[in-house]
């Protein structure tokens, strides 16, 4: 919460603690009003600057056998990907690294493998969930064994090339009014390769929503970025095409 120090008024939120560390706490209370130097702070009880706790926090890990090439916003990435690995919600990932939305929290869940296995084996034996899958989202997922390659879709994500994820089902001769790849996995005309590379779609997705999560956490702007809600529709769309190919929906194996 140190980058939110200057706000005006200061946001403040009640937490729960073990009564052993309220006491933990109360005694440094008692130190620093004893005029004992606080954590992170100078001999003259003046707080350090962001880089040199940085490095004080690499060093005393290093003694730890711990070799890092890395500064603190590394360390906060590693331990919001931790919390998401070992189950933590979205709402309790954002209280801890003080975001102001869940947006991010979400996108360190969306990178746990352990949570896509759970969500893949879990929605893919739900009748429900294959039904709306089938009606809400593309079309049949088909072989690209004998399709003509100019009904192949290709487009890019961000500045990288993807192409033969799927053929499109329009009219020939007619150019999509949308914008290919961002806009397939969730059009009913789009049919999906079964041996596409929708994986990498993900992750390409997955890499450019990170960059805008990035970009609007300095600007402060995360819970009305139309982006960020766009690209996680789509890698949602991307996750459902995923749990049809690998569960044999469409008549597929």
């Amino acid at each position: 919460m140190s980058k939110k120090n200057g706000a005006a008024p200061i946001e403040r939120r009640p937490r729960k603690i073990s009564a052993q560390l309220g006491k933990k706490i109360d005694k440094l209370i008692e130190l620093n009003r004893a005029g004992c130097p606080g954590i992170f702070s100078s001999l003259t009880g003046v707080r350090l600057p962001a880089p040199e706790i940085s490095g004080i926090v690499i060093d005393s890990l290093k003694t730890l056998g711990l070799s890092l090439k890395a500064d603190l916003t590394q360390l906060r990435h590693h331990l919001a990907q931790s919390l998401a690995d070992q189950g933590a919600s979205a709402e309790v990932i954002a209280e801890l690294m003080g975001h102001n939305s869940t947006v991010p929290a979400r996108a360190y869940i969306a990178a746990t493998p352990k949570i896509a296995e759970i969500k893949t084996r879990a929605l893919g034996k739900n009748q429900t969930y294959q039904m709306i899958s089938d009606m809400l989202m593309t079309g049949e997922v088909v072989d690209r064994n004998g399709i003509a390659k100019n009904r192949w879709v290709k487009g890019m994500v961000g500045s990288q090339y993807i192409g033969g994820i799927g053929s499109c089902g329009l009219p020939e001769n007619t150019a999509c009014p949308k914008n290919p790849v961002y806009s397939c996995y969730t059009c009913p005309k789009f049919h999906p390769f079964i041996d596409g590379p929708h994986e990498e779609v993900k992750t390409s997705l997955q890499k450019q929503a990170q960059f805008f999560i990035d970009t609007a956490e300095k600007g402060i702007a995360i819970e009305h970025n139309r982006p960020i809600t766009q690209l996680e529709r789509t890698i949602q769309a991307v996750e459902y095409v995923i749990d049809r190919i690998n569960n044999g929906i469409d008549g597929q194996s």
